[in-house]
């Protein structure tokens, strides 16, 4: 079991923007990758601790079960998004009208407190929309339906959000992680973190690298 300061990190952002491409360098020993999505990796899967649960249930216990394993330090989730889709879908077949709704605003904060409360470092990818924020201005955020999450916004219950981007450099796509917010989106990184990152505005699309920031900056 580590000992340091565990910490709650959300890649952001559309399809595309190489949000699982990021976890490649993470140790493959000390990683337990859970992949909801169940699509293929888009790199050599070399996770000792690999599993596709077949719906958010098995995901939960897979998340209580990799938290407990002292083999692994570090979780992925992959990905938010399709977790709550599986819930919805198991609450439309359960309940009826507004129960459906309420039961699944509820397995979303009971999946956020484990996130929150979660021993280890913790990764989570999440797709995003467009929403229009308090000061009228359009803000990416990551999409959840109903009201409830998406009016508080899902990403306060994280310590780190970075949004996965595109930037085009003399020509060439870089693919990089944003650490902070340019005021159109809710990226957000820790100051003595980013510090350790050599203070830049972006990191290349590698959540290691981050992970590796993390764990200089608690050093301290």
């Amino acid at each position: 079991m580590a000992t340091h300061t565990p910490y709650q990190v959300a890649i952001i952002g559309p399809s595309g923007r190489g949000k699982t491409m990021s976890f490649r360098n993470l140790d493959p020993e000390k990683t337990g990758f859970i992949n909801i999505e169940a699509k293929p990796l888009p790199f050599l899967n070399r996770f000792k601790h690999y599993c596709a649960p077949s719906g958010w249930q098995e995901a939960y216990n897979k998340l209580i079960e990799y938290g407990k394993n002292p083999e692994i330090e570090v979780v992925v989730l992959e990905s938010f998004s399709a977790y709550i889709e599986s819930v919805l879908k198991t609450m439309r077949e359960t309940k009826k009208g507004f129960d459906i709704w309420s039961a699944y605003n509820d397995e979303i904060g009971r999946l956020l407190y484990m996130i929150k409360k979660y021993p280890k470092h913790i990764f989570i990818t999440a797709h995003t929309n467009s929403v229009i924020n308090d000061d009228g201005a359009s803000e990416r955020r990551i999409a959840v339906k109903g009201n409830e999450w998406s009016n508080v916004g899902v990403e306060r219950e994280f310590t780190i959000v970075n949004l996965a981007g595109i930037r085009n450099i003399e020509g060439k796509k870089e693919y990089v992680l944003y650490l902070n917010s340019d005021g159109r989106d809710t990226s957000k990184t820790p100051p003595f973190i980013v510090e350790k990152l050599g203070g830049v505005e972006f990191i290349p699309n590698d959540a290691n690298i981050l992970l590796k920031g993390i764990e200089e900056a608690q050093k301290q």
